[in-house]
């Protein structure tokens, strides 16, 4: 697989770079889900920034068509075989920021994820990671979901009402992440939940996934007002499958 070789390569370039103290690696090929389509997403940690090019270093690893910060800050290689690449670039001193996620994401098996420590900096900081895995299923998770989704339950509404159905047709793809997070927790199946579209055909049970499939819709008014209505009557199943409290199912029965 050409990713695979994409791997080994960064890997290869990362252990020759003396000014290179440790590589990690996140994303799909971390959790034996990467195929012919999936990106490539490193942590590169250096012991030198000043001057240095990361698009000059990536395009070591196969020629880059083009390299850009996106929005969230994530350096990104669109490389000329049309693999998708992230980069992270920061100081050894900076690699506490891994810590930082503890309890926020998934972590998949360390052994995958740290591919170079050639000071044992990011073997240290991984091992004080004790949360590999958040709880998801808790009450305090179930109810801000639902106060998030009543939230944006509202804007929608709002916005089909005042005839903004682009904006409203946007809306409702907000509507639809908490949805989804709610659906996962109502059939405990929490991975991939920083992406909650991510492999929803297989996560959960038909009978869900034709559910949500009733939410979604085009720009047309009258279908969108649909997959509205439907969003309301998905949520309100999912407020009694979770046992939401009942002053939210209330403000869920007066948004229409």
């Amino acid at each position: 697989m050409t990713q695979l070789q994409m791997i080994n390569q960064t890997k290869f370039i990362a252990q020759q770079d003396e000014n290179v103290s440790a590589l990690f690696m996140y994303g799909s090929f971390t959790k034996n889900e990467g195929d012919k389509y999936s990106d490539i997403e490193f942590y590169i940690f250096l012991k030198n920034k000043e001057n240095f090019s990361a698009e000059k270093w990536v395009n070591q690893i196969y020629p880059v068509a083009l390299y850009f910060t996106n929005e969230y800050g994530s350096e990104v290689a669109i490389f000329e075989n049309m693999i998708r690449g992230e980069f992270h670039f920061f100081k050894t001193d900076e690699i506490g920021i891994i810590k930082s996620w503890e309890g926020i994401v998934s972590f998949s098996d360390f052994d995958q994820m740290n591919l170079i420590d050639k000071d044992g900096l990011l073997t240290k900081t991984l091992n004080q990671i004790k949360i590999k895995s958040p709880d998801r299923i808790t009450s305090e998770n179930i109810l801000w979901l639902s106060q998030s989704l009543l939230n944006v339950l509202l804007t929608t509404t709002n916005l089909i009402k005042r005839g903004e159905f682009a904006h409203a047709h946007q809306s409702l793809s907000n509507v639809h992440k908490y949805l989804l997070w709610l659906i996962r927790l109502a059939n405990q199946q929490t991975q991939h939940w920083e992406s909650p579209t991510k492999n929803l055909e297989k996560d959960i049970d038909k009978i869900w996934y034709s559910e949500y499939k009733t939410t979604t819709s085009d720009l047309n008014p009258e279908n969108l007002k649909i997959a509205f209505q439907n969003s309301l009557k998905l949520s309100n199943t999912l407020f009694d499958k979770l046992n939401v409290e009942s002053k939210l199912n209330q403000i869920l029965k007066r948004i229409e």
